[in-house]
């Protein structure tokens, strides 16, 4: 029996994506391998996914019988650079003085750019298996942060306080952490679904995120379906008389929703501007003092836990200014410019339509993620983004071209490999 590495990869690559979505750093903490803390487990400190992954890579990576390696194709070959140049960036930054924690850079950050790698190189039956496994996740995180709601009871409880207000902490530990991967995961879900698939996953979603108490994801969220549903509209006099019927009926149960405290009473009895809102201000605000020498080639961590100290912070709501504090603004632009050269690449794999779609969901992504501070922290979120940013964009590409020229598409991605 002759070996397929397209299979393998694919088989693979399929099972990463689950352990991304299911198996969640607050569930292994939670049976104890304390995975986020500072002892654990041989191993555990690197998320399994991240491992299959690499696993992934490498056979990519070499040449097996008739299969030649892809590190001559320049799909792989930009995302593998990148992610050395990241890794380069990480150790750097290590060693310098007063040492940086990067712990959580290989699985948020550096893992990402090995997915932009692989994915160039899957079929879109690999696509569809990702699009069913996001669906399940949306299905089975909504009525668990819906159901922890409703009975005030945490299935994976995590070490943190939010006052007054229960939050739900579902399948990835930290409310808002679960918000970015949710939304990640849904808007990607809703540009390649049906239109009744995509009211079941807005509504399921809706809900969720009201359990985590994410206003600022709740926000982005929201802004975006808006955007959707005002397009869908105006493509037609039909269409807008659906959206005029629609906008009512849809405020109507975002009002329940938000209002009732029946899914989350913190967004029910907390305003627009609270302290942690004012939390998120002054994270931007701290910049101002810091000099020029600190903002391009980054802060010494004992001078960032004073700077918050004297802004009275305890924790930076806000993954960039995070960033410019750790990695200093020149590493940071060379941080993104990694990403963007890797999404660019994964767009291009569609000449018209689709390839929009990547920069749209990373958009959504990056309006998300700033509203908190789980880019700094061990997540699959930029992992997921980029998965499901591919999946959707091939399926949504394969809906525009006939079946007899599926074919050929298929060939032009080397999925025979």
């Amino acid at each position: 029996m002759s070996f397929s590495r397209s299979r393998c990869v694919s088989g693979l690559f399929t099972s990463a994506v689950t352990l991304a979505l299911f198996v969640s750093g607050a569930a292994l903490n939670y049976f104890g391998l304390n995975y986020s803390g500072d002892e654990s487990a041989s191993g555990m400190k690197i998320h399994p996914y991240v491992v299959v992954t690499l696993i992934c890579m490498l056979v990519l990576s070499v040449s097996i019988g008739r299969s030649h390696s892809k590190i001559s194709d320049r799909r792989f070959r930009v995302p593998t650079i990148c992610s050395v140049v990241v890794i380069g960036i990480l150790i750097f930054r290590s060693m310098g003085s007063g040492r940086q924690s990067l712990g959580f850079a290989v699985d948020t950050l550096v893992s990402a750019l090995w997915a932009a790698a692989i994915v160039p190189f899957l079929n879109e039956r690999t696509a569809r298996r990702v699009w069913a496994l996001g669906f399940a996740f949306v299905l089975v995180e909504c009525t668990m942060a819906m159901t922890e709601v409703v009975t005030r009871i945490e299935f994976i409880p995590i070490d943190t306080w939010y006052g007054g207000y229960f939050r739900a902490t579902a399948l990835h530990g930290h409310p808002l952490n679960n918000a970015l991967v949710l939304v990640t995961v849904a808007v990607s879900l809703q540009w390649s679904a049906t239109r009744r698939t995509s009211v079941v996953i807005f509504l399921l979603t809706i809900g969720a995120l009201s359990a985590f108490g994410a206003r600022g994801a709740l926000a982005v969220y929201l802004l975006t379906n808006a955007i959707w549903f005002i397009r869908f509209g105006l493509q037609s006099a039909r269409r807008m008389s659906i959206v005029l019927m629609g906008i009512p009926i849809i405020l109507t149960i975002l009002g329940w929703v938000l209002l009732s405290g029946a899914f989350g009473d913190r967004i029910a009895n907390v305003g627009a501007y609270d302290d942690s809102s004012g939390v998120r201000l002054q994270s931007i605000q701290m910049l101002q003092g810091l000099n020029w020498g600190n903002l391009i080639a980054g802060t010494d961590p004992d001078q960032v836990l004073r700077i918050m100290e004297n802004a009275n912070v305890g924790v930076i709501e806000n993954f960039l200014v995070a960033y410019i504090f750790m990695f200093g603004l020149a590493c940071t632009l060379l941080l993104f410019l990694c990403f963007w050269a890797s999404g660019k690449g994964v767009s291009r794999l569609w000449n018209h339509g689709s390839g929009g779609t990547v920069y749209a969901i990373f958009t959504v992504f990056v309006a998300t993620a700033m509203t908190n501070n789980s880019l700094v922290t061990k997540t699959p979120a930029l992992y997921l983004c980029f998965v499901f940013a591919w999946a959707a964009a091939y399926i949504r590409h394969s809906h525009k071209r006939p079946a007899s020229k599926m074919r050929s598409l298929e060939e032009r991605l080397h999925v025979g490999g």
